[in-house]
């Protein structure tokens, strides 16, 4: 039957049919399209997941591990895996095994698989892959761990967590060929910012497939990996709640940016501080912005220094460790009843283990040799280090580098009584006290001599935090006056005479809560009695506690400068300065103005030449010439790599400068300008350090 010959009825009720199915699809679109945009304004994040470098793949084969001398392999392996009890990931481990990568594009976030986010984001954010073992079953990248009976707000109930551990941020990896070299102890170059960024993005576009009707595949291969044999409809009902508070939290405590850290860069001074000062006590008005990045340091020789931190602030190792852990969020209760205060899910005999294994047995007992995790050794399979330059070098060194960097370590001088002293202080008694083993005395540089970026040594210094209410009616040792003329400081001070009254010492002071406390000495405080806490909830004997705090007093300095380390291994810690602003050691001996303007970092491809990290030098005048007219920052991130712009502060390049004279725009210069010839035979004295 023609159209022509149907019934009008039929007709119109084809059309009404038609017209209705279309609605009911436009319905449902538009409930689709409001499930989604209310589930993107809830969630915080930005769908769209940053973009990362790709991975630069090498072959198992192609992988050397450089093992330094007297770093055994089992103590490697527990090292890059033991919890320390953080919680850095915050959400559960199953879940991080659990979640798919985001997808670049969101508008095809219902459809297609991607591959899991620990095998495919992890390693393109600069974490180093790992394979299977009795300590890492699940083959996770170094430095991640598993935390049991932590709590999460977003399901209400505690879970085991993924944390990081110190092999996180102190396992380096350089590429050089076809060959990727692991190096324990070295800066990573891991970016924590787009971590946050990318595993957002993951979980929200997850969100928004549990919350669709249709195409809900993403979440429903999620449930099916979290809940395995439990997976129900009620069960799964659960797990998208809990997922949607969960990201809905994560984004509340996103700390505020204002200096981008980007790959190999952390400000771990500030983000520690505003956890344990404003997360842990629910304290916003204590949370100040990121300002202060620093290159993630290396560890080598670090246990034996008289003073920690590139400014020089913190003594005690254990002080040290222990306010690391808490910045990587693990567990502090600063609300509870005062004699249960300062409870803590950080695990400090392991972090005293992890100590042990780097500081080995003291050096000056070990024929004068350090025999914990030594530097690495340049590899034979890099170019040769040229002999005849090496000697030249070394002579360079000896005249423009050792009276701050100290004498090279082979060298006798090194090890000389006068580099290594015992610390002496005031003791909470008020009586000379030394410590039992002598440290090595480190430079630490005045800021207007050395010239570099100031904003990191200004931390500790300079910000402050509303301690009202922890309860902090404790003492701190500390540089300070002395005003009791009782006490004779000439028997702890060799050779000096008349000692004058107020002689400024290492000595314990009242410390009170306030509303505007110094967050250097806060911090010391707080960290002190967390691990005065752990020891009496474990009942640590008081003869052992000296011995885990590594027999030293936790004191504490501000505003005192920059360390200058000893440089053997430094050919392996790129990039240079403590802002990690200048790429290669080539960089770091020219002046100023021959510095690059822009650093890119996230490569891992290394430069022996130069010895550092491969530069772009054709994006560098690009990008100078873009920025030339307005003088505007440049976009953090290009090609996926970071893009470290030396103008803006907490970034600058300056200082540490080898140059002829000083000028307005030139300060910091400690060495003469040196010569092409003078600088490449100084890299390679410092590549056979």
């Amino acid at each position: 039957m023609s159209n022509a010959s149907k019934p009008p009825g039929m007709i119109k009720r084809f059309i009404t049919s038609v017209w209705s199915w279309l609605l009911l699809l436009l319905i449902i679109a538009g409930y689709v399209a409001l499930t989604i945009k209310t589930t993107i304004d809830n969630t915080g994040y930005i769908l769209t997941p940053p973009g990362l470098p790709l991975y630069q793949a090498t072959s198992e084969a192609n992988t050397i591990h450089l093992n330094p001398t007297g770093w055994p392999d089992k103590s490697s392996q527990a090292y890059r895996h033991s919890s320390v009890g953080a919680a850095t990931i915050p959400i559960p481990y199953s879940w991080l095994l659990a979640l798919e990568s985001p997808k670049q594009d969101p508008l095809r976030l219902l459809s297609g698989k991607e591959p899991l986010f620990v095998d495919e984001y992890l390693p393109r954010l600069g974490f180093i892959k790992q394979k299977k073992t009795a300590s890492n079953p699940n083959g996770l990248p170094i430095g991640l761990t598993k935390t049991p009976n932590v709590y999460f707000p977003g399901i209400d109930r505690k879970d085991t967590a993924a944390g990081f551990n110190c092999a996180a941020c102190h396992t380096g990896q350089l590429i050089h060929g076809d060959t990727r070299y692991i190096v324990d102890g070295a800066p990573a170059n891991i970016d924590f910012g787009l971590l946050n960024q990318t595993l957002g993005a993951a979980l929200a576009q997850t969100v928004i497939s549990a919350k669709v009707p249709v195409y809900n595949d993403r979440f429903s291969r999620f449930a099916e990996r979290v809940l395995g044999n439990n997976d129900n409809r009620l069960s799964r009902q659960q797990l998208s709640a809990a997922l949607s508070k969960t990201v809905r939290f994560m984004s509340e405590a996103q700390d505020s940016i204002e200096v981008t850290e980007g790959f190999s860069r952390l400000d771990t001074m500030n983000r520690i501080g505003n956890q344990v000062f404003g997360h842990a006590m629910q304290r916003s008005e204590n949370h100040t912005a990121i300002n202060a990045p620093v290159n993630f340091p290396h560890l080598w020789t670090t246990p034996w220094f008289n003073w920690l931190q590139y400014d020089g602030s913190i003594m005690q190792p254990l002080v040290r460790n222990t306010s690391e852990t808490l910045g990587t969020k693990a567990y502090l209760d600063t609300q509870g009843p005062a004699e249960q205060r300062f409870a803590t899910s950080a695990g400090i005999s392991d972090l005293v283990k992890m100590q042990n294994w780097l500081a080995g047995k003291h050096p000056k007992r070990n024929d004068n040799t350090f025999n914990g995790l030594s530097e690495p050794t340049w590899p034979e399979t890099f170019p040769a280090i040229d002999k005849e330059m090496t000697e030249k070098g070394k002579t360079l060194y000896q005249q423009h580098c050792q009276e701050c960097h100290l004498p090279s370590v082979d060298s006798d001088e090194f090890w000389e009584d006068k580099n290594w002293q015992k610390i002496t202080y005031v003791s909470k008694l008020n009586t000379i006290t030394q410590t039992p083993d002598s440290y090595l005395k480190l430079n630490i540089v005045p800021l207007s001599v050395i010239g570099t970026d100031a904003a990191q040594a200004e931390v500790m210094a300079k910000r402050t935090v509303d301690t009202t209410g922890l309860n902090l009616a404790t003492q701190v040792c500390t540089p300070a006056k002395s005003v009791n003329s009782t006490i004779t400081y000439a028997s702890a001070f060799a050779g000096m005479d008349d000692i004058p009254a107020d002689m400024t010492v290492l000595r314990h002071v009242p410390f009170k809560d306030s509303a505007t406390a110094n967050f250097g000495l806060a911090l010391g405080a707080v960290v002190d009695q967390t691990n005065q806490q752990w020891f009496k909830q474990n009942h640590t004997p008081r003869a052992e506690q000296a011995g885990l705090e590594g027999n030293r007093p936790n004191c504490l300095q501000v505003g005192k400068g920059y360390k200058a380390r000893p440089l053997n291994g430094i050919w392996a810690t790129a990039p240079f300065l403590h802002n990690g602003s200048v790429p290669t050691l080539y960089d770091l001996l020219s002046p100023l103005e021959d510095r690059p303007d822009f650093v890119q970092l996230g490569s891992h491809h290394f430069d022996a030449g130069k010895v550092g990290i491969q530069q772009d030098e054709s994006l560098n005048k690009k990008l100078i010439a873009q920025q030339s007219a307005s003088h505007s920052l440049t976009p953090d991130y290009k090609d996926g790599l970071f893009i470290l712009d030396t103008r803006q502060a907490g970034n600058r390049n300056t200082g540490h400068v080898f140059d002829d004279e000083e000028t307005e725009s030139v300060s910091g210069i400690i060495g003469p300008k040196l010569t092409e010839e003078e600088k490449l035979a100084l890299i390679e004295y410092l590549k056979s350090l």
